[in-house]
């Protein structure tokens, strides 16, 4: 056997990322809630966006059918299109070592995938993880295709829905998987973004 090399080791400075994490679980905590520079940044590009002229009169654009969910205390729209199917939460078994978002593994009809939770995903608090006999939510089957099979968990599922979402892109703060921001305050997810994540 050859000498194996040694990989450098790589450390990380975690009262940094916690830091990060609890900035910008304050800073979407207040745009959701209608305060701070972010949400003031969002209503002024919806008025904006209001305030266009279509280019081409009475042409719309096409719906988006998406499911709306909701996390701890964000509505999140995710494509349909990215989804197979919603169960309730299965039991969960939990992976040491894995990245705060991942909570663990999961079986849904015979087939063992990751679980992440999506507030979590998007730098936001997240609900507590259920105990025994506890309802947890709801784990949302995505379409992986060819790649790892893997679930978001949400806290509850509210309805679907065809919606024109806005066309400005949401802010930096909001993280790479929240695409876009709603008048209502809903965050769409970036289905494209979030699946090449789990699939990785």
């Amino acid at each position: 056997m050859g000498d194996r090399i040694a990989k450098p080791r790589v450390d990380v400075d975690w009262d940094v990322v916690r830091d990060r994490v609890a900035r910008q679980s304050t800073a979407m905590d207040e745009a959701f809630s209608g305060r701070g520079p972010w949400a003031d940044a969002i209503l002024r590009r919806r008025a904006e966006e209001l305030a266009e002229r279509p280019d081409t009169a009475g042409q719309a654009r096409p719906l988006v059918p998406l499911l709306l969910a909701r996390g701890a205390a964000t509505l999140y729209g995710l494509e349909l299109r990215h989804l197979t199917h919603i169960v309730p939460l299965p039991r969960l078994a939990r992976v040491p070592g894995v990245s705060p978002a991942m909570l663990g593994v999961i079986a849904v009809g015979g087939k063992v995938m990751r679980l992440f939770d999506v507030d979590r995903l998007c730098g936001a608090a997240s609900l507590p993880l259920p105990q025994e006999g506890e309802d947890g939510g709801y784990a949302v089957i995505l379409r992986t295709g060819a790649g790892r099979p893997a679930a978001l968990r949400v806290g509850s599922v509210e309805r679907a829905a065809d919606i024109d979402p806005p066309r400005q892109e949401a802010p930096p703060e909001a993280g790479a998987f929240i695409k876009t921001i709603t008048g209502d305050r809903t965050a769409i997810l970036d289905m494209t973004a979030l699946l090449d994540f789990v699939k990785a």
